[in-house]
Protein backbone atom coordinates (compact mmCIF):
# COMPACT_ATOMS: atom_id res chain seq x y z
CA UNK A 1 0.00 0.00 0.00
CA UNK A 2 3.08 2.54 0.84
CA UNK A 3 4.67 1.25 -2.06
CA UNK A 4 1.56 2.67 -4.33
CA UNK A 5 0.95 5.95 -2.03
CA UNK A 6 4.71 6.82 -3.29
CA UNK A 7 4.63 6.08 -6.90
CA UNK A 8 1.53 8.60 -6.71
CA UNK A 9 3.16 10.69 -4.77
CA UNK A 10 6.37 10.74 -6.98
CA UNK A 11 4.35 10.82 -9.94
CA UNK A 12 2.36 14.30 -9.09
CA UNK A 13 5.66 15.79 -8.50
CA UNK A 14 7.20 15.14 -11.68
CA UNK A 15 4.30 16.70 -13.53
CA UNK A 16 4.19 19.57 -11.09
CA UNK A 17 7.79 19.85 -11.68
CA UNK A 18 7.63 19.67 -15.75
CA UNK A 19 4.62 22.18 -15.57
CA UNK A 20 6.79 24.82 -13.37
CA UNK A 21 9.29 24.10 -16.05
CA UNK A 22 7.84 24.96 -19.18
CA UNK A 23 5.86 28.25 -17.28
CA UNK A 24 9.40 29.39 -16.26
CA UNK A 25 10.23 28.94 -19.77
CA UNK A 26 7.98 30.96 -21.43
CA UNK A 27 7.93 33.65 -19.25
CA UNK A 28 10.89 35.54 -20.96
CA UNK A 29 8.80 35.37 -24.53
CA UNK A 30 6.51 37.26 -26.52
CA UNK A 31 4.32 35.80 -29.03
CA UNK A 32 2.88 39.20 -31.04
CA UNK A 33 1.25 40.09 -34.51
CA UNK A 34 2.99 43.16 -35.87
CA UNK A 35 0.95 45.03 -38.31
CA UNK A 36 3.28 46.78 -40.42
CA UNK A 37 6.95 46.43 -41.56
CA UNK A 38 9.29 47.41 -38.24
CA UNK A 39 13.44 48.08 -38.28
CA UNK A 40 15.48 45.87 -35.61
CA UNK A 41 19.04 45.70 -34.89
CA UNK A 42 19.39 47.70 -38.35
CA UNK A 43 17.08 44.91 -40.69
CA UNK A 44 13.70 45.54 -41.89
CA UNK A 45 11.39 42.96 -40.77
CA UNK A 46 7.64 42.49 -42.89
CA UNK A 47 4.69 42.82 -40.78
CA UNK A 48 3.91 39.11 -39.62
CA UNK A 49 2.97 37.35 -36.36
CA UNK A 50 6.51 37.34 -34.46
CA UNK A 51 8.09 35.22 -31.57
CA UNK A 52 10.98 37.15 -29.24
CA UNK A 53 12.62 35.16 -26.76
CA UNK A 54 16.06 34.99 -25.07
CA UNK A 55 19.19 32.97 -26.81
CA UNK A 56 19.88 30.48 -24.01
CA UNK A 57 23.78 30.18 -24.28
CA UNK A 58 25.69 30.67 -21.18
CA UNK A 59 23.93 33.32 -19.47
CA UNK A 60 23.61 35.84 -23.54
CA UNK A 61 21.38 38.48 -22.77
CA UNK A 62 20.73 38.53 -26.56
CA UNK A 63 17.49 38.36 -28.11
CA UNK A 64 15.89 36.30 -31.25
CA UNK A 65 13.05 37.39 -33.14
CA UNK A 66 11.45 35.02 -35.66
CA UNK A 67 8.46 34.81 -37.72
CA UNK A 68 7.05 31.17 -38.92
CA UNK A 69 5.34 33.31 -41.16
CA UNK A 70 7.60 35.21 -43.70
CA UNK A 71 10.29 33.36 -42.39
CA UNK A 72 11.96 36.74 -41.37
CA UNK A 73 14.72 36.78 -38.32
CA UNK A 74 16.96 39.05 -36.56
CA UNK A 75 19.17 38.94 -33.03
CA UNK A 76 19.38 41.67 -31.01
CA UNK A 77 21.17 42.90 -27.99
CA UNK A 78 19.19 45.03 -25.06
CA UNK A 79 20.55 47.89 -24.01
CA UNK A 80 19.00 46.87 -20.65
CA UNK A 81 16.48 44.73 -18.49
CA UNK A 82 14.31 45.93 -15.98
CA UNK A 83 13.17 43.41 -14.13
CA UNK A 84 9.58 45.05 -12.78
CA UNK A 85 6.72 42.91 -13.18
CA UNK A 86 4.49 43.82 -16.17
CA UNK A 87 2.22 41.03 -16.05
CA UNK A 88 1.89 41.04 -19.66
CA UNK A 89 3.86 40.59 -22.85
CA UNK A 90 4.39 43.07 -26.04
CA UNK A 91 6.53 44.89 -27.99
CA UNK A 92 6.50 48.79 -28.39
CA UNK A 93 7.27 50.66 -31.53
CA UNK A 94 8.86 53.92 -31.70
CA UNK A 95 7.59 55.75 -34.71
CA UNK A 96 9.38 57.75 -36.65
CA UNK A 97 8.27 59.13 -40.25
CA UNK A 98 7.24 56.18 -42.18
CA UNK A 99 9.36 53.71 -40.11
CA UNK A 100 8.76 52.11 -36.65
CA UNK A 101 11.44 50.92 -34.83
CA UNK A 102 11.25 48.23 -32.29
CA UNK A 103 11.98 49.68 -28.85
CA UNK A 104 11.54 47.17 -25.86
CA UNK A 105 10.26 43.85 -25.63
CA UNK A 106 8.22 43.74 -22.77
CA UNK A 107 7.20 40.06 -20.51
CA UNK A 108 5.68 39.51 -17.65
CA UNK A 109 8.90 39.13 -15.57
CA UNK A 110 10.24 42.26 -17.03
CA UNK A 111 10.91 44.80 -19.67
CA UNK A 112 13.77 44.77 -22.30
CA UNK A 113 15.02 48.25 -23.84
CA UNK A 114 16.25 48.69 -27.20
CA UNK A 115 17.66 52.15 -27.95
CA UNK A 116 16.89 52.88 -31.31
CA UNK A 117 20.66 54.82 -32.79
CA UNK A 118 19.84 58.45 -32.95
CA UNK A 119 21.65 58.50 -36.30
CA UNK A 120 18.53 56.21 -37.43
CA UNK A 121 16.16 58.20 -36.32
CA UNK A 122 17.52 61.15 -38.06
CA UNK A 123 17.56 59.09 -41.21
CA UNK A 124 13.84 57.99 -40.95
CA UNK A 125 13.29 61.66 -40.49
CA UNK A 126 15.31 63.27 -43.32
CA UNK A 127 13.60 60.64 -45.57
CA UNK A 128 9.97 61.65 -44.20
CA UNK A 129 10.83 65.29 -45.15
CA UNK A 130 12.52 64.52 -48.38
CA UNK A 131 8.95 62.14 -48.98
CA UNK A 132 6.59 65.32 -48.16
CA UNK A 133 8.79 68.41 -49.75
CA UNK A 134 8.38 66.13 -52.96
CA UNK A 135 4.99 64.94 -52.51
CA UNK A 136 4.05 68.77 -52.52
CA UNK A 137 5.23 69.88 -55.90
Amino acid sequence: MKKQYVTVLFTLICVLGLGLGARAQEEDTVVAKVPYDFVVGGQVLPAGTYRVSRVKINGSRELKISSYETRASAFLIPTFFDDVQTGHAQLNFKHVGAKYFLSAVETPIGTYAIIVPPSAIKLAQMEQQGASSSGSN
